[in-house]
């Protein structure tokens, strides 16, 4: 409840103002979970870069996207992920477990 009995007015402080600003924002990032298409500030909240830095990806064709009206860049969600599962880097006991295998494999050649 916004106000409290010191503030007759239910006038909210700053404080509550600031709170309900963030419970808005965390409610605009679950709404983007459930979409499968996103626009292109979306996609950027979503990848955690600016819309700069995406559209650059967009204009060097970096990224997978869509155009179907000629001015709207879209993107869909799945093709986002994968993109940015790409070049995955092996963990430091993943490495030592490939390289176990490799040398047992050249011990038994």
């Amino acid at each position: 409840m916004i106000g409290n009995e010191n503030n007759p007015e239910n006038v909210p402080t700053k404080k509550e103002v600031n709170d309900l600003i963030q419970r808005i924002s965390v409610l605009e990032d679950l709404l983007c979970v459930g979409k499968e298409v996103l626009t292109l500030e979306e996609a950027a909240l979503f990848m955690g870069i600016s819309r700069s830095t995406l559209y650059k990806m967009t204009h060097s064709s970096a990224i997978p996207f869509y155009r179907p009206n000629g001015k709207l860049i879209y993107f869909e969600k799945c093709e986002l992920l994968s993109w940015m599962r790409r070049n995955r880097s092996m963990s430091e006991e993943e490495a030592n477990q490939k390289a176990h295998e490799l040398l047992q494999n050249m011990a038994k050649a």
